[in-house]
C-alpha cells in the first residue's frame, strides 16, 4: 500500500441487503479513516448498528414511472414488461431509482458486495458508466487499516513483537489514516516515537516523529513535546545536529518550567530527560570533528542554564548526617588503616593502578557499578534524572542501602568517571565523607557533569591540562568550593618493554582503533602516503573491532573504513589484532606509536608506546585543539596537523640514527612527565588529605 497521500475520494458501497454491508464493514472503516467519504446503497433491509459511523446513505427506492417523458423511455426500452417484473431485482431497482443513478454517477469508486451486486458490476449493466471498481484484495488492505491504531496501542505495549519490516508496514497505515491532529493519536505517535528511538530504529522514529504536529498554539507543552522529539529523531538518523535542536531545547525546558510550577515533578522530569538526551546527544559530541560544547558552551547551554529545571537540578542539597557508629565499628574492626570505597566506574580498565596506589596504605573496597545496568554507561537515564530532580526539591528519595551502607562505613570516596554511577554514589554520600571525581574525556561532554552537586566533591582530577580547561568553562563556579587537580592516568611498567624487535622501523602502531573518535581512517591515510615510496610499511591496529553500534554515523564510518581498507595502496599491510591485555610484543615490534583520534584526554596506549621507545606521532586531537589539546600534553614535535605532516615527521625519524635519537627522547619525555611514582603519590595525597 502506498503511503503516498492521495485525494479523498467519494466511494459507493452497493448490496442487495443492507446485511451484506457488514461484510465489508471493517475496510468501509479504513477508508473513511484515509479520508474517503462512504455512501450506502442497498435495495432491501437497513444498515446495522456497525454501520452507523457512515451518515451517507442512498437507499434504492425503485418506482413506476408517471411522467410521460419517463413512460415513454420505459416503452422504448424493447421489453417495459420485463423491466417492470425486475423492480425486484437490484439491477431493476436500480434502473427504476434515478437518485441512486446520479450517486453512482458522482462516485469515485465502487464496492460491491453479495451476489447480485457483483454480477451487476460483472456483467457491466449498471444503468449509468459504473465507476472504478475496487478489488478484493484493495478491500483486504482497507479492512487492515482499519484497525491501525488499536494495533499502533498494541505495539507500544509489547514494543518486541514488532520488527523492522512489520514497523515500515504499520507506518504507512498511520501514514495513510490520517486524523492525526486528533490528541490521543498525537500522544500514541509521541510514544511510538519513543520507542523506535529505544530500539535504535533511528529512520522509522524519524519517520513517526514527522507525524507528530509541531505548530499551533493549543497546548504548548505537547507542541514543545513534538518538537524535540523530532530533533532528537533527526539528530539520531542524520548523525548530526538537528537544524531545529536549539529551538527545540528551549521548548522543552519551558515545559518542564511549566510543570514544576504546576508541582508536576514526573512531568517536569520527563521533560527535562528530553532536554538533557538533545542536549548531550552523543552524535554531537563523542566522535565528531567539533563539539558545541567546546566550542560555545555558553550559547550551546544557554535556554538550560537560565530555566528553573536546570537550576534546581545542579544546585547543592542538604546531605543526610553519617552513622558515626558504623564507621568507628568498621575502623576498629579493619585496624587503624583508612578505608577507601572505589567506584570503577563505567570504563574500569582505568581504575586498577588507582587501586594498587591507594592499597599501599590504605583497605580499598572496590564497588562494581558498572555491573548494575542502571548505573552504567554515560547515557541520559530518566530514573536518576527523577531521584536528582527530587533531591534538589526536598522530595523524598528513596536511598540506595546497599551504597548507603558501603558509604557510611568509609573514611574516603574516589569515583572514576563522571557518569550514572557517580551522579548517585554522590548523591549517597553522608555528610562529611571526603569524596573525589577523576573526570576522563567523553564523561565531561556527557550530563551528569551538570547535575553531580559539587558542593558535596572535596576534589576533582582531570587526567590533562586541557580537560581542566574545558570542565572549568562547563562548570564555573559551581566548583567555588572544589579542588582541582591535573594527574595524568597512571602508567604501568610491567606492561611496556624496553626493547625492539626486527622491522620496527617499518611498522606503525594504533592501540585501540574500533571506533570512530579513533579515526583509524586517518592512520590509513598515513600508511598509503608510506608505502608510496617503500612497501616495506605496515600498520599494525590493535583493539576491538567496529561494534553493530546503532548509531548512523558509526556505521557509516564503518562502511567507509572497510571500503578503504581494501584498496590497492594499503590491501595485505595491515594487521588487525583482537583486544589483548598483553602488549609488550606489539610494543616491541613498532617503531612508529600513532595516535589518530578526534578527541582524546589523554591517549594512555600512546604514551605506553613512547615510554616503549617507539616514535611518537599525535594528531592534534581536533576536538579539543582550540584549548590547547595534545600539544598541552607533548612536546610541539610530537604533534602533527595533517596526513601530510604526519608522514613528514615518520620520513624524517625512519632511518639511523634519527630514530634511535627520537626514540630515547620519547621515553625521557614520559619519564619526567608521567612517572608511575609521582602519580601514585598525587593519588593518595589528594584521595586521603
Amino acid at each position: 500500500m502506498t503511503t503516498k497521500h492521495t485525494p479523498s475520494r467519494r466511494v459507493v458501497a452497493l448490496a442487495a441487503d443492507a446485511v451484506e454491508l457488514d461484510e465489508i464493514a471493517e475496510a468501509l472503516r479504513g477508508m473513511a479513516l484515509r479520508g474517503d467519504r462512504v455512501v450506502l446503497m442497498w435495495r432491501d433491509g437497513e444498515p446495522s448498528a456497525r454501520l452507523r459511523q457512515f451518515k451517507g446513505r442512498r437507499p434504492v427506492r425503485p418506482a413506476v414511472p408517471r411522467r410521460p417523458r419517463a413512460l415513454l423511455r420505459v416503452a422504448r426500452s424493447g421489453s417495459p414488461r420485463r423491466l417492470l417484473a425486475d423492480r425486484g431485482t437490484l439491477l431493476g431497482a436500480l434502473r427504476l431509482d434515478p437518485l441512486a443513478q446520479r450517486e453512482l454517477e458522482q462516485a469515485d469508486a465502487l464496492v460491491v458486495v453479495g451476489p447480485e451486486a457483483e454480477k451487476v458490476a460483472a456483467e457491466g449493466r449498471a444503468p449509468v458508466a459504473a465507476p472504478p471498481l475496487v478489488t478484493a484484495e484493495e478491500l483486504s488492505r482497507w479492512a487492515e487499516l482499519a484497525g491501525t491504531w488499536r494495533d499502533v496501542e498494541s505495539w507500544l505495549d509489547d514494543p518486541d513483537t514488532l520488527g523492522r519490516e512489520e514497523g515500515r508496514t504499520l507506518l504507512d497505515r498511520v501514514e495513510l489514516v490520517g486524523g492525526l491532529e486528533r490528541p490521543a493519536r498525537q500522544e500514541a505517535l509521541a510514544r511510538l516515537v519513543e520507542v523506535l528511538l529505544g530500539r535504535n530504529e533511528h529512520a522509522l522514529a524519524l519517520r513517526a516523529a514527522h507525524l507528530l504536529e509541531v505548530d499551533g498554539d493549543e497546548d504548548p507543552d505537547r507542541l514543545a513535546l513534538s518538537r524535540g522529539l523530532r530533533a532528537l529523531a533527526g539528530t539520531a538518523a542524520s548523525g548530526e545536529g538537528d537544524p531545529d535542536l536549539g529551538a527545540a531545547v528551549a521548548g522543552v525546558v519551558a515545559s518542564a518550567d511549566r510543570a514544576l510550577e504546576a508541582d508536576d515533578l514526573e512531568a517536569a522530569a520527563d521533560r527535562a530527560t528530553l532536554a538533557l538526551r538533545l542536549l548531550f546527544h552523543r552524535e554531537l559530541h563523542a566522535d565528531a570533528l567539533t563539539s558545541p560544547l567546546v566550542e560555545d558552551p555558553d550559547t550551546f547551554l544557554a535556554a538550560w542554564r537560565g530555566s528553573r529545571v536546570g537550576s534546581l537540578l545542579a544546585s547543592p542539597t542538604p546531605q543526610t548526617p553519617r552513622l558515626e557508629r558504623v564507621r568507628e565499628g568498621a575502623r576498629r574492626h579493619t585496624g587503624a588503616r583508612p578505608r577507601v570505597v572505589v567506584a570503577p566506574g563505567t570504563f574500569p580498565q582505568f581504575s586498577p593502578p588507582v587501586v594498587a596506589a591507594l592499597e599501599e596504605v590504605a583497605d580499598v573496597t572496590v564497588l562494581p557499578l558498572n555491573a548494575r545496568p542502571e548505573l552504567r554507561w554515560l547515557g541520559t537515564s530518566r530514573p536518576l534524572v527523577d531521584r536528582r530532580l527530587r533531591q534538589a526539591v526536598g522530595a523524598p528519595v528513596p536511598p540506595d542501602l546497599v551504597l548507603r551502607e558501603e558509604l557510611e562505613a568509609a573514611d574516603a570516596l574516589f569515583v572514576d568517571w563522571a557518569d550514572r554511577g557517580a551522579l548517585e554514589t554522590v548523591m549517597t554520600a553522608p555528610e562529611g565523607l571526603p569524596v573525589t571525581v577523576r573526570i576522563h574525556s567523553m564523561d565531561a561532554l556527557s550530563p551528569w557533569i551538570h547535575l553531580i552537586d559539587w558542593s558535596r566533591v572535596g576534589d576533582l582530577v582531570l587526567v590533562s591540562p586541557h580537560l581542566r580547561t574545558l570542565v572549568e568553562r562547563l562548570l564555573g563556579d559551581r566548583l567555588a568550593t572544589t579542588r582541582v587537580h591535573v594527574v595524568p592516568n597512571v602508567l604501568q611498567p610491567e606492561r611496556i618493554p624496553t626493547h625492539k624487535t626486527e622491522g620496527h622501523r617499518r611498522r606503525l602502531l594504533v592501540v585501540g582503533w574500533g571506533q570512530r573518535v579513533k579515526d583509524p581512517l586517518f592512520a590509513l591515510e598515513v600508511l598509503a602516503a608510506l608505502r608510496a615510496q617503500d612497501p616495506a610499511w605496515r600498520l599494525s591496529l590493535v583493539g576491538a573491532d567496529f561494534l553493530l553500534h546503532p548509531v548512523e554515523s558509526t556505521l557509516a564510518y564503518a562502511r567507509e573504513f572497510w571500503a578503504r581498507l581494501v584498496r590497492e595502496d594499503v590491501r595485505d599491510s595491515v594487521d588487525l589484532v583482537a583486544w589483548t591485555d598483553d602488549l609488550a610484543p606489539h610494543l616491541a615490534a613498532s617503531g612508529f606509536i600513532l595516535s589518530t583520534s578526534r578527541r582524546e584526554s589523554f591517549g594512555l596506549g600512546l604514551v605506553e608506546g613512547a615510554a616503549s621507545g617507539a616514535v611518537p606521532v599525535v594528531r592534534d586531537w581536533p576536538v579539543f585543539a582550540s584549548l590547547g589539546g595534545a600539544r598541552s600534553l607533548f612536546p610541539e614535535d610530537w604533534v602533527v596537523d595533517s596526513v601530510e605532516a604526519a608522514v613528514a615527521r615518520i620520513h624524517g625519524l625512519a632511518e639511523e640514527p634519527a630514530w634511535s635519537q627520537a626514540s630515547a627522547a620519547a621515553r625521557q619525555v614520559v619519564q619526567e612527565r608521567f612517572a608511575t611514582g609521582t602519580t601514585q603519590e598525587s593519588f593518595r595525597r589528594i584521595v586521603l588529605g
